[in-house]
């Protein structure tokens, strides 16, 4: 009787060596894809902040005094509008029910130079989306004076925490990203600044050494953006 012989074909090297290109190629294209994703989102949260900077540059301009700050706005403005005080600072928590921190995102709505951050929530107690602007990452920006010790007016990104939208909310590689974007690249000098967020556990953000800490990829960060 003859044999019957069961031949069963197998891949060469050279179609095994294809199929793995291909595959190298998907996964590097999918990463690539991933990165493109999130250096489009932190494009974004930089064109936030330059729309918060020039709203309140012509603000400034126009009226002579600092959004929020403005003591005239219910009557130059609109009349719904809390005044400030006008004594050139904006007073209070970012997220303080009544104060100009808070009340500084209404009068830039109020005189059409931004977008509505929605309205108050109850109690008028800020939230993002309900009295200041949410950001594309998540939390979203608020305005303190002299925050963390700092000089002077700064914008701050981060999750809520209480009054304050000083939460962690960046990794330190989406912070260190953003600074280096807008600034110089370093968390403890410049014009943006960076801090564990105040539900963060110490050096989770920046080092002892004062370097972003990006051996660490949980949302740690807040940063500070000075006006």
């Amino acid at each position: 009787m003859k044999r019957i012989h069961n031949w069963q074909a197998g891949f060469s090297l050279i179609e095994l060596a294809v199929v793995l290109i291909i595959i190298g190629l998907l996964i590097g294209g999918v990463l690539k894809g991933k990165d493109l994703i999130e250096s489009a989102r932190l494009k974004r949260v930089i064109s936030q902040l330059n729309e918060y900077r020039i709203a309140t540059s012509i603000f400034f301009d126009k009226y002579d005094a600092l959004p929020g700050d403005f003591n005239k706005a219910s009557t130059l403005i609109k009349p719904e509008l809390r005044n400030g005080n006008g004594n050139g600072i904006v007073e209070g928590a970012g997220l303080a029910p009544g104060s100009e921190a808070l009340a500084f995102w209404s009068h830039l709505v109020g005189a059409d130079l931004i977008g509505s951050p929605g309205l108050e929530g109850e109690h008028n107690m800020g939230e993002f989306g309900k009295g200041a602007p949410e950001c594309t990452l998540g939390g979203g920006f608020t305005i303190e004076n002299n925050p963390h010790g700092l000089k002077g007016h700064w914008f701050i990104l981060g999750n809520k925490r209480g009054e304050h939208g000083d939460g962690g909310l960046l990794t330190p590689a989406q912070a260190m990203n953003i600074d280096k974007k807008v600034d110089n690249g370093h968390p403890i000098s410049g014009k943006v600044r960076a801090f564990d967020g105040s539900d963060a556990t110490s050096h989770a953000c920046v080092t002892q050494n004062g370097a972003y800490n990006i051996e660490n990829h949980e949302p740690a960060c807040v940063l500070f953006f000075q006006l």
